[in-house]
Order: C-alpha cells, then sequence, then structure tokens
C-alpha cells in the first residue's frame, strides 16, 4: 500500500473510532477479549471440577460487569455479549465467538495501531532515501569538482609510482629473506630484536620481550649463535635423545622454543611479513616519518643502492607535496575525468537532483507522524 493510501485508510480507521466513541470501544474490545479468553480456557479445560467452578465463576464476573456497563450506557452491542454469554453457559463455545463475531467494530484499534506504524515505517524510509539522494548529490558534486582541477599527466605519473613502489616492496623482502637465510642465528635475532621496537619498520614483533631476550642469551650460551634460523627450527623435530648431544637440557631448549616459535616462523618467513614495505595509500606525513627510519636501517644492513634510491625519491615527492597530488589521483577514476571533460557529468547530477526534487515533493505531501499520531482518534 502507497504512504498516501495508508494515510487515508488511517482517516477513515479514525472517522469509524470517533464515531464509536474510543472509551465505549475500548470497554467493547475489553469484553471481547476477556470472553474469547474464557472460551479458550473453557475449550481446553480437562473438566476437573475446580477448573469447571473457577471457570464458571470467571463467566458470572464478567456477565455482571456487562449488565453494569449497559446499565451505565457505557457499552454498545449489549445484546451480541448478552447472546454469547448465554450460550457460553451452555458450553456453545462455535456459537458464542459467531455472537462475537458480529460486533462490527472489532479490530478498529488494533488496526489503528498497525497502519500508524506501517505509515511510520513508510515516512521514514521516504525520508532516508531523500537524505541520501541530498547527500550524494552534495559528494557527486564535490568530487566532480574536483576532478576538474586535476592533472592529466597525474594519473601516468601515479601509475609509474605505484609500480616503483611496488618492485621496491618486492625486492626489500627479496633482500631481507636472502639475508635472513644467510646470516647467523644470533645476527638474525639481535636485527629483528632491536627493529621489533621501532612499528614503521613492520618487523614482526614477539608475544614476549622478556622470553625473546633469553631466547637469545640461550642461543648465545648453548653454541647456536653461528647456525641459520631453519636449521635452528629443524632442532625443534630432534628427539630429547639426539637433542641431549646439542643441549645440557633438551626440555629447557623446547620451552624457550615454544615461546617463541611464533616470531621465529614469522622471521623465517620474512617475505611475507611485509617487513619494510610501503604503499601509495599512505599519507604523506606517515611515511615523512617512515622512510627515514627505513633508509637508516637498510643502510646499516647495507641494503642495494637501488631500494635505497626509490625510498629517497619518494621521500623526495613527500616532502615537495607532490606525492599527496599523485596519491589524491590514485583513488580517482580516469573514466570520470573524461566524463567531466565532456560535461557528461551535468547528466548524472540532474538525474539525481530530479529525483531529490521528486522525493522532496512526496514529503511535503505528507505530514510528521508526530502530528499524526496526536490526531489518532
Amino acid at each position: 500500500m502507497e504512504t498516501l493510501e495508508v494515510l487515508a485508510e488511517i482517516e477513515t480507521i479514525n472517522y469509524r473510532i470517533r464515531e464509536a466513541g474510543r472509551e465505549r470501544l475500548e470497554l467493547v474490545e475489553r469484553f471481547n477479549r476477556e470472553l474469547r479468553d474464557l472460551i479458550r480456557d473453557f475449550e481446553d479445560t480437562n473438566d476437573t471440577f475446580r477448573v469447571y467452578v473457577n471457570l464458571t465463576k470467571r463467566l458470572e464476573r464478567i456477565a455482571r460487569r456487562v449488565e453494569k456497563a449497559h446499565g451505565e450506557n457505557l457499552l454498545d452491542y449489549t445484546e451480541q455479549f448478552d447472546k454469547a454469554l448465554a450460550v457460553l453457559k451452555k458450553r456453545r463455545f462455535g456459537a458464542a465467538t459467531k455472537e462475537l463475531d458480529r460486533i462490527p467494530v472489532l479490530g478498529l484499534l488494533s488496526a489503528q495501531r498497525r497502519l500508524f506504524d506501517e505509515y511510520k515505517k513508510s515516512y521514514a524510509v521516504l525520508r532516508t532515501r531523500c537524505d541520501d539522494v541530498a547527500a550524494q548529490i552534495r559528494k557527486q558534486s564535490a568530487y566532480y569538482e574536483s576532478l576538474k582541477k586535476v592533472e592529466v599527466g597525474l594519473f601516468d605519473e601515479f601509475i609509474i609510482l605505484n609500480d616503483k613502489i611496488a618492485a621496491y616492496n618486492d625486492g626489500a623482502g627479496t633482500f631481507l629473506e636472502t639475508f635472513f637465510k644467510t646470516a647467523s642465528l644470533q645476527d638474525v635475532l639481535k636485527i629483528s630484536l632491536d627493529a621489533s621496537y621501532h612499528p614503521e619498520l613492520g618487523f614482526p614483533r614477539p608475544q614476549n620481550y622478556e622470553d625473546a631476550n633469553k631466547l637469545l642469551s640461550f642461543v648465545v650460551s648453548e653454541g647456536f649463535g653461528s647456525i641459520l634460523l631453519n636449521q635452528f627450527l629443524e632442532c625443534a623435530r630432534f628427539s630429547n635423545n639426539k637433542l641431549s648431544h646439542f643441549v645440557r637440557d633438551p626440555q629447557i631448549f623446547r620451552q624457550i622454543l615454544e615461546r617463541n616459535v611464533v616470531w621465529l616462523e614469522a622471521l623465517n618467513d620474512i617475505k611475507r611479513q611485509g617487513t619494510l614495505n610501503i604503499f601509495t595509500d599512505e599519507a604523506g606525513v606517515s611515511l615523512a616519518a617512515k622512510i627515514p627510519r627505513i633508509i637508516g636501517f637498510m643502510s646499516k644492513m647495507r641494503a642495494p643502492v637501488d631500494l635505497l634510491t626509490v625510498l629517497r625519491e619518494v621521500q623526495k615527492l613527500v616532502s615537495s607535496g607532490r606525492y599527496e597530488k599523485l596519491r589524491a589521483a590514485g583513488f580517482i577514476e580516469r573514466e570520470h575525468l573524461t566524463t567531466v571533460q565532456r560535461g557528461a557529468h551535468i547528466d548524472e547530477l540532474n538525474i539525481l537532483r530530479n529525483t531529490g526534487a521528486i522525493l522532496a515533493e512526496k514529503i511535503k505531501e505528507l505530514p510528521d507522524p508526530r502530528v499524526v499520531e496526536q490526531e489518532l482518534a
């Protein structure tokens, strides 16, 4: 049902409720509900004497209240209630229900509430759509306006920068992987432990620094310092008998290894950790602080010159302000720029504005749900 149709239906219901009188209607509804509950209880009873007596007493109480309300001229449709009570005393439940069903105003109050809830929900949906379209118009207008200031050459320059950074990330990962596979375990642990204190480097962090330092001390004291990382991890597969040839206490070895194994496995798979990587979706202020730290670290490790060159090029772009322009181009769809250059975006915005105007007119036609609620009969 359309929103206006719901509103018209509410008005029809309101008229019938005013005509019947709300208080009188509420009384009719109350007696109807009580009698139907009683009918259900009679039908469900197992006919024990006590239950039957209790139900009969309830029936008598309702009959007295109906008679009193009728005497005070507060109750409509007394005839139907009297007939329902009479046949219910004979336990003719179907006949009692049929008499109640003859009351034409039953369900008006619940129908009124149901229709109002439907109207309120429909109004809210329409209001949300209207607000969403208005927000979309503002967003698209600002977006297309910003495209007018974009240099076409930025797109190609951004693609080149993105490819260069991707190549650097791959090269940095390969460099670290090679280093970790050939360097002594002692050097790998010292370098990784020191680097993990600087989050911008992206090194795996040990779960517990105290355990990591104990591991380093153990490696040095037990003579494992000169072996490779993957060889040390292989030792975990040795039996205690075989381990006893390499360490004084295999149990202590296993305890220390177990506390650090996640960290060690991450170091052994360093290329997949994204360590020393940079990305074009990072803000310039972030890279301004991050790149010098990476350059300093990689220089100490004597990384290939081409990797350091890329980092310095990006650093220069950041400091000049050019990087943010390139980064902004990365968030733009190139075909959108073509759309603006052709002026085709105007048609798109006009369609949105027309939709927004239609929705706004619909909202104007409809009263606020709070007003409708106040006018409910």
